[in-house]
Order: C-alpha cells, then sequence, then structure tokens
C-alpha cells in the first residue's frame, strides 16, 4: 500500500473513531388535534422547530397574499435606508384595478419611504406597494420575481414557486405550510418586518392610514376572535386559495407559528383561535432531561485506582409537550465496565419517552480515562474465586499455609543441622589448636 493510501486510510479510521453518534430527537406525535375549518393547517414552534399539528403541511397550496411576507423581505433585505423614498408611478399600477387587487392607496406622484410601502404591503396587504418596491429593488416585477424565488431557495422553501409579488392567482404559483413557517421565521428575524407584523395601524409619512386586515378580528372586544399571546401576522385570500392567514403567538414558553389555508368566511380566523387557545391549555414548553443529571455511577474495574464514572444526560432535552404528560428518562449502562477505557469511549445508551412515546435517544459516554492494571486484574479473580467457591478457595489457602509451614519447618531443621555441624567444626579446630601447643 502506497503512503498516501495508507495515509488516507488511517485518517479515514480516525474520523469512524472520534466521531461520536449523534442524539436523535423525535417529535411528540399529537393523537388528538382540534378540528378546523381549514385545508391546510401546519403548526409549529420556531424556536426549536417542533412540529404539533400537521394537516396537508406538506402539500401544495396558493398562498394568496401570504406572498407578500416573501416580498417585503426580499425586499427588507435588498434596501438598507428604511427612510429611503419612492416615486410612485403609473407602471407601478398597472393591471392592478383591473385583477381587483386589494391596494394600500400609494398614489402616482407621491413618494412614500421604504418603511412606508413595507408597512403598505403588510398591513392592507397592498399590492400597489408589492409593485413600487419590485421596481424599486430590481427595476421590473419579472426580475423581482427571480429575486423572490431565489430567496426563498435560500430560505430552504423547497415547494415553493412564485410569479408574482402580490399573490394573485397563477397555477404555478404556490407553497406549502412547511414553507410558509420557514418563511415567517426568517422574516421575523429582520426587526423592522417583525414590527410591522405585530402592528394593528400605521400612518405613512404621505398621511395614508393603513389597518391590518388581522387584528380588527383578533382580541379587539366583544364580536372577534380571542387568541391568547397572539402577536400579529398576514392574511391572504383568492378564490382558489381561500382564506388563508399566517401568524404567531408566544405563551407557555413556546413560540409558535400558525399556518392556514383553504378556509371559507372568518374560518381562518376561527380556526387560529381554536388551536392557538388548545395550544395555550394542553402545552408548554418543557425541560425533559437537564444536562449533566446523573443517571448512573459504576465503578471502573481492573483501573490502577479506584474510579468511579458518573454517567450524565448529555445535553439539556427541552421540547414543547403535553402539560399532563408522563415523562420517564431510562439507560442501558452495563452494571460493570472494565479498564481500559477512554474519556469519549461509548459506555451505555439513554431514551425519553413521555406518554410512552420515544422522543429522544443518544449514546452516553465516558468523560474520563482509566488505564488498566494487571495487579488490580489479580486481585479482582482472586476475590471473585473466593466469593464464587469458598470451601475451594479457604482450601487451597489453608493447603498453602500447611506447605509453607513446613516450608519452614524443614528450613529450620535444616539450619540447627548447619549450626551444630559448625560447632562441631570450631570445636575440633579448638581441640587441634590445644594438641599443637601441648607439643
Amino acid at each position: 500500500m502506497s503512503n498516501f493510501l495508507r495515509t488516507v486510510f488511517i485518517l479515514l479510521l480516525l474520523c469512524v473513531l472520534i466521531t461520536p453518534v449523534s442524539a436523535q430527537q423525535y417529535p411528540y406525535r399529537e393523537e388528538n388535534p382540534p378540528d378546523s375549518m381549514s385545508t391546510y393547517v401546519l403548526l409549529t414552534d420556531i424556536d426549536n422547530g417542533q412540529v404539533l399539528i400537521s394537516e396537508n403541511g406538506e402539500e401544495r397550496m396558493y398562498p394568496a397574499s401570504l406572498t407578500k411576507v416573501l416580498s417585503a423581505l426580499v425586499s427588507a433585505d435588498a434596501l438598507q435606508d428604511p427612510d429611503e423614498t419612492v416615486l410612485i408611478t403609473p407602471e407601478m399600477w398597472a393591471g392592478l384595478l383591473e385583477a381587483d387587487a386589494s391596494v394600500a392607496g400609494f398614489q402616482p406622484g407621491e413618494t412614500p419611504t421604504v418603511t412606508d410601502l413595507l408597512y403598505g404591503l403588510l398591513l392592507p396587504s397592498g399590492a400597489d406597494a408589492a409593485n413600487a418596491l419590485a421596481f424599486r429593488v430590481s427595476g421590473s416585477v419579472p426580475a423581482f420575481v427571480e429575486a423572490m424565488n431565489a430567496k426563498a431557495a435560500e430560505i430552504g422553501m423547497t415547494g415553493s414557486h412564485f410569479t408574482n409579488p402580490t399573490g394573485l392567482h397563477d397555477p404555478d404559483h404556490y407553497s406549502t405550510p412547511a414553507d410558509l413557517a420557514l418563511l415567517m421565521n426568517r422574516a421575523l428575524q429582520n426587526e423592522l418586518l417583525r414590527n410591522i407584523l405585530n402592528t394593528r395601524s400605521y400612518t405613512a409619512t404621505t398621511g395614508l392610514a393603513m389597518t391590518s386586515t388581522s387584528w380588527p378580528l383578533i382580541n379587539n372586544g366583544e364580536g372577534t376572535v380571542e387568541i391568547p399571546g397572539f402577536l400579529g401576522g398576514k392574511t391572504g385570500f383568492t378564490n382558489p386559495a381561500g382564506r388563508c392567514l399566517l401568524s404567531h403567538a408566544e405563551f407557555n414558553g413556546m413560540h409558535l407559528v400558525l399556518v392556514t389555508g383553504g378556509a371559507t368566511g372568518t374560518g381562518h380566523i376561527e380556526d387560529a383561535g381554536v388551536i392557538y387557545r388548545w395550544a395555550e391549555e394542553s402545552y408548554t414548553r418543557t425541560t425533559a432531561a437537564s444536562a449533566s443529571s446523573l443517571l448512573a455511577e459504576r465503578e471502573i474495574l481492573d483501573a490502577e485506582k479506584k474510579t468511579i464514572l458518573s454517567v450524565s444526560v448529555p445535553e439539556d432535552v427541552v421540547m414543547d409537550l403535553p402539560k399532563t404528560a408522563v415523562i420517564e428518562v431510562s439507560c442501558d449502562i452495563p452494571e460493570e465496565l472494565t479498564a481500559p477505557i477512554q474519556e469519549g469511549d461509548v459506555i451505555g445508551f439513554m431514551q425519553i419517552t413521555a406518554d410512552g412515546q420515544l422522543i429522544y435517544e443518544s449514546d452516553l459516554y465516558s468523560g474520563i480515562t482509566a488505564r488498566y492494571s494487571s495487579f488490580a486484574h489479580a486481585r479482582r479473580m482472586v476475590r471473585m474465586f473466593r466469593t464464587n467457591h469458598p470451601v475451594l478457595f479457604w482450601t487451597i489457602i489453608g493447603t498453602v499455609i500447611v506447605i509453607i509451614l513446613f516450608c519452614i519447618r524443614i528450613a529450620q531443621v535444616q539450619h540447627r543441622r548447619k549450626l551444630r555441624r559448625k560447632r562441631r567444626r570450631r570445636k575440633q579446630q579448638r581441640a587441634a589448636m590445644q594438641k599443637r601447643s601441648a607439643r
């Protein structure tokens, strides 16, 4: 094997050895979601991506004026000066009245700011504002549509395609509830757009007064729908699309985005009330397990010195769960762990369930290194033998002691004989010396 191939092989082997298995989190599956009048429903927590309800959530739908959230995002990202003014021209109004498009009311010759146009786009759902921003950003509507589709791809809206900035019906103009939730999440990260989406009314620098199409029907007293934690949103309507709503709300530690489409009448608003109230009453952000929470302790056998390995939850496991969910954390760790063990070695496995549903699983890793000791191993083997075979063990010990004593006795006898021989030799030597002295 060449040096190059050997190096590649070693690197690949190291990657396999040192790359830990990623933990896996599974969404809690709601078995009894509330009934809705909308054909398309998706309720998701944008903080963690968890989907609480999905009815045709991945299917194509016509987004109608929900499209304008994407138009606003493209414009806000492209135009860095919100106080810049834009001249309204007749070209920007072309075809809007004939298409019966909703408009904000910016008139040719007026010079609203970019901020004014964004408010006009998202509050009264103004197609005139959409076209004005399209011309300012890209020079033409077709060029702006290209920018819209590019932005959608950047966000990850893989099930969407747009043909205009207003949401007027076109068979080739579509999205999905899941894609629209991604869009809302991205738009809310823009401070200006978040403020606009959450605003009830606004007066432009031109004097044009505008009102949100959603807020008058929500949390506005008698005859409106009460929604806990409602922050704002965008409505949409065409005959093929039905009534649509893209909104968000916060409560119980959750930041939820709701997408509905295909409703009639005020069904989109009523559905929002039912679904958000259900979520507020039933769900809460829950810490199913905390990082560093102790799962088990194990002594590592055959280690150089006594070593106790503490095994803990590897990370915080935080999810949106029913308030009444029964959470159980279990782990599978061998009762006996033997050295050598390296820091990072997989030594077990853990799972978390909620109401019996698997919501999390992960390998467990050693946080310490324990070196092997042959002396510790031998000592443990002796202890095990004594425990498992006590009679034989003590018989062997007794036999060994007898043998040792016998050996000691023999050594003592031999030692005394040696001493007697030495004494005789010395006595003989003294006698010989006396004879020589007598002569």
